[in-house]
């Protein structure tokens, strides 16, 4: 399981899904890109376009991984690392590790 939250938005309801590509999905769709891969000769990238506004796409993400699934699953990786919109997916247990060392903390995001 996957948790998709805002790094900055407080009223973005955090999210859980089953797996990466969902959170993944969930990400794009929400800043409204679309998205393919490429292979090239010594890596894969990951191009976006913003569909409303092609001129404002993100820069495209790009892997090393030789193999397409490797390459794919690192390219999804670097996608939801807050690097769309601010928008940040980890695992379920890293999330609920987060939330509680904020809480003890005092962290008034930490409540969400």
């Amino acid at each position: 399981m996957f948790v998709v939250f805002s790094g900055d938005d407080d009223d973005f309801e955090p999210i859980r899904v089953g797996a990466l590509e969902q959170a993944f999905a969930q990400i794009v769709c929400r800043c409204g890109l679309a998205y393919h891969f490429e292979p090239e000769d010594d890596c894969w990238r990951m191009v976006l376009t913003d569909v409303e506004r092609p001129d404002r796409s993100p820069d495209t993400i790009t892997s090393t991984y030789k193999k397409p699934a490797e390459a794919k699953r690192d390219l999804m990786m670097q996608a939801v690392d807050g690097r769309l919109q601010n928008l940040i997916a980890v695992p379920l247990h890293d999330f609920e590790q987060r939330r509680e060392a904020a809480m003890k903390a005092g962290d008034a995001y930490a409540t969400a």
